[in-house]
């Protein structure tokens, strides 16, 4: 037997870092006994200070009461102790370093002591899920939680499931997850990146190109998907924020050799290399796509991207979603509810086709695509199956 969502009454968080604090102060103000476990005592005591205050601050919001946060803190435990944590829990969340072989280390040791009807998730941005199910004996529970940071403010949780995973186990994730007051998507195959960082990669990645062949500048790019098409930061502002050009690159490798369904087998974009090459990883490094030596923001002009054809950047982007429809990964729904909670978009992309028309995006994909014909993008860039059908006989996503 696993346990059902009605009578999960204990949690678990394993990692006393950013996300695991903020799950597990989530967790607590939605009325469950909650424990944090982290081998290291001062990054528990950490997380107790980081939990107060953020509770607090809710209280000065009014987005809960001094009597809810005085009862959540009751409800939260902090222990270094693992068996402490998760002897009697129902379901566990793992937030450990996202590192597969860490995790997968720590599942193994999940598996031996939580309760045979416990359920183990992870929270990962892109790990392999099915690899964390097999080095225990009840891949049937294991699931993934993909959190997005902050937990306390963000509304989308991605909920992943993997060939084990039966759709009760899954739905008892997502039932937790609203119980929390958060919006839970299905990802229903474990493929790199889940959802919405898959949504994520082609508008990075589309953009740098352009650039390193010389058709567009940062500032054209950024300030057109900004100011005309409304998206929070444009994508190379975006990549200096995120560490972007870093993750790529070092993780291009472990992208190649990923064996999960529609792995990833392109190549990251020159220009990332070379802007890695000079150790320009972005704002932290005070230097990435742009400088920040005397900012801490690039100075995009607001009329910079009035001649940019932003199709051109959304066309991928669409690709990329219809080929997560056709291949029964996600739902329609699900990709653009994604891209609006977890990306702050302004528009989900399927949503965007069927204003623009999805005849108009396959001719800006084909567009893209006779750009890369001497690359390793072409493949990646061609028109999928559902794309074209659509734009043939004229139909919708919705």
């Amino acid at each position: 037997m696993v346990v059902d969502s009605n009578e999960i009454e204990t949690v678990t968080v394993i990692g006393g870092g950013q996300m695991g604090r903020g799950i597990g102060a989530v967790s607590a103000l939605s009325g469950y006994e909650t424990y944090i476990n982290d081998i290291d005592e001062s990054q528990l005591n950490e997380a107790k200070e980081r939990i107060e205050w953020s509770y607090e601050k809710s209280v000065e919001k009014k987005q809960a009461t001094e009597t809810e946060i005085e009862d959540a803190l009751d409800r939260l435990s902090f222990t270094t102790e693992l068996e402490e944590a998760i002897e009697g829990t129902d379901f566990v969340m793992e937030a450990a370093v996202e590192q597969q072989s860490v995790k997968e280390d720590i599942f193994e040791d999940l598996d031996e002591i939580a309760p045979a009807d416990a359920i183990l998730a992870t929270n990962t941005s892109g790990l392999n899920i099915t690899r964390l199910a097999e080095v225990t004996d009840r891949p049937s529970q294991v699931v993934g939680t993909h959190w997005f940071n902050p937990p306390m403010l963000m509304e989308l949780v991605e909920v992943i499931m993997t060939e084990y995973t039966p759709d009760e186990v899954a739905d008892t994730a997502e039932d937790l997850i609203e119980s929390f007051d958060k919006t839970a998507i299905r990802c229903r195959i474990d493929i790199p990146s889940f959802i919405v960082n898959r949504l994520m990669r082609p508008y990075g990645e589309g953009p740098a190109w352009m650039v390193y062949r010389g058709e567009h500048t940062f500032e054209e790019i950024d300030s057109a998907m900004k100011f005309k098409e409304g998206f929070p930061m444009g994508p190379f502002e975006l990549a200096d924020f995120t560490g972007g050009i870093q993750i790529r690159v070092e993780g291009e490798q472990d992208h190649l050799e990923d064996d999960r369904p529609m792995s990833y087998d392109t190549e990251v974009c020159p220009l990332l290399h070379q802007l890695y090459d000079k150790g320009r990883y972005g704002r932290k490094a005070d230097a990435g796509y742009y400088e920040y030596d005397e900012q801490d923001e690039p100075q995009v002009a607001v009329d910079a991207g009035q001649g940019f054809d932003t199709l051109l950047v959304w066309a991928p982007i669409v690709n990329e979603a219809a080929k997560m429809v056709q291949n029964d990964v996600a739902t329609v729904e699900d990709i653009d509810t994604g891209a609006r909670l977890g990306g702050n978009w302004p528009v989900g992309p399927l949503e965007k086709a069927d204003e623009v028309g999805v005849d108009t995006m396959l001719q800006k994909l084909t567009e893209v695509s006779s750009r890369h014909e001497d690359t390793n993008k072409l493949a990646e860039t061609l028109p999928c199956d559902l794309l074209v059908e659509k734009a043939k006989t004229g139909d919708t996503f919705y």
